[in-house]
């Protein structure tokens, strides 16, 4: 009887949740959600600041002004511009125009006053210092400056590169002539050949050995990044929302003709089982809808089966532990911002596994990588991150993460079910951190 009178509530759910217009603008959302940056990105790939970039040059030394004003006439006509099929030059880039300016006014004022109110103006966009005799200067040894930008536009970085791209390239070519060295035959010797990155070497079934694949940097990183951001968002999608289900029904005062047919901690069941039922649903669609489209473009065969298998039990694990502290900030709470002054640190438990997603990506067999893998909050998170992201943790890391979110998990299906059995009924008290702790200890 009780089973049933779950189930029950788990259809009802399940059913409410799937058939409302939430869940189709949600199953539509997310993909665009996830696909977003990269769609914003390829449709504003040609939207380039394609305006003259004029810069000051004030020159100490005489000499460097010229490479930049060659260096740019070469830049405007070799590399700003693109040649389409049709044979018409499209530009790419802005021109860089280098203008030269004394370091003293005629009234012997500091020119570069002048050239930082010019660009303040926008007459200018930038303007270059350059030291005196740089050619013969070492500045790891005496500290000294040779070459200053100053700009209004900081974060503008093309320039600022591009011009000590320049100036380099012609320091080193002149010190190279200087000790009687052949710049070109110095560039042949110090030619770098990249190193090409594979996997390792297999020995199949009958002893054939399976040479070694390049590393496809889409699958090794790529992959595990979208998995991680799509079980985050699944996640973030179906547990929250028991929070304002509970919270709903109970100012609502549908809670109370619930829990005169079904015990609390049997509604909380119900509940959490069809927030699982909506979670799988779309699981099963960008699941398979991934697979898809691995299939469409042939690399299904190197994306592990398990991948699939342990995105499930990591997502039913974090489901059934987020959604019973979610169900039970619900019940505790009569009105909406008392509940949202609560979420505070439950967010922040939500919140780790993506504060560590760079680390945990970058070194996935780390000592830190181990240790908050194996916090249970962010294990479904991090674990399944290793799991997706070569060589993969050990088989004890998998075991005993999966033990302590297990016992996490009944522990919040336990904590949840106190604090729902007393708050589902409580009304006009703003629940606090306290009250929430008696009610645990309370029988």
């Amino acid at each position: 009887m009780a089973v049933r009178k779950i189930l029950v509530v788990a259809r009802t759910e399940y059913l409410n949740a799937v058939r409302s217009k939430a869940f189709l603008v949600g199953l539509l959302l997310m993909p665009l959600m996830m696909g977003g940056a990269f769609l914003v990105q390829y449709l504003t790939q040609d939207q380039v600041d394609l305006r003259d970039h004029r810069f000051g040059v004030i020159d100490h030394s005489g000499q460097m002004f010229d490479v930049l004003e060659q260096a740019a006439r070469r830049r405007h006509e070799t590399e700003i511009y693109d040649t389409q099929d049709s044979g018409t030059r499209r530009q790419k880039a802005p021109r860089y125009i280098p203008e030269r300016y004394p370091p003293f006014q005629p009234d012997g004022s500091r020119t570069d006053v002048l050239l930082s109110q010019l660009v303040r103006e926008e007459r200018l966009f930038a303007y270059v210092i350059i030291g005196q005799n740089p050619a013969a200067s070492s500045p790891t040894t005496t500290g000294e400056t040779l070459f200053a930008y100053h700009t209004n536009t900081p974060t503008y970085d093309d320039l600022p590169q591009w011009i000590e791209q320049t100036l380099n390239a012609e320091l080193q070519r002149r010190r190279l002539i200087q000790y009687n060295l052949d710049p070109a035959v110095l560039a042949s010797l110090m030619q770098r050949f990249p190193v090409k990155r594979l996997g390792l070497v297999k020995v199949n079934e009958r002893g054939e050995v399976i040479e070694a694949e390049e590393e496809n940097k889409l699958l090794t990183f790529g992959v595990p990044f979208a998995a991680l951001i799509l079980l985050y968002m699944i996640v973030m999608t179906s547990a929250p929302s028991l929070l304002n289900t509970v919270l709903e029904e109970k100012m609502q005062k549908i809670s109370e003709f619930l829990v005169s047919s079904l015990p609390p901690f049997h509604l909380l069941l119900g509940k959490l089982l069809g927030s699982v039922g909506v979670a799988l649903t779309l699981s099963a669609l960008y699941l398979g809808a991934a697979y898809y489209t691995s299939v469409h473009y042939g690399v299904a065969d190197r994306i592990s089966p398990m991948v699939y298998v342990w995105f499930i039990i990591f997502e039913l694990l974090a489901l059934v532990m987020f959604g019973s502290i979610f169900s039970a900030l619900g019940a505790a709470c009569s009105e909406m911002r008392d509940a949202q002054s609560l979420m505070g640190p439950i967010m922040l438990l939500v919140m780790i596994p993506m504060f560590c997603l760079g680390p945990v990506l970058r070194a996935p067999d780390s000592s830190f990588s181990r240790a908050i893998s194996l916090f249970p909050p962010a294990t479904p998170m991090l674990m399944f991150l290793r799991i997706a992201v070569p060589p993969g943790p050990a088989w004890w890391e998998l075991a005993l993460g999966v033990a302590l979110t297990v016992a996490t998990a009944l522990a919040c299906v336990w904590a949840g079910g106190k604090i729902f059995r007393i708050g589902i009924l409580s009304q006009g008290q703003a629940p606090t951190l306290g009250r929430l702790a008696l009610w645990l200890i309370s029988r």
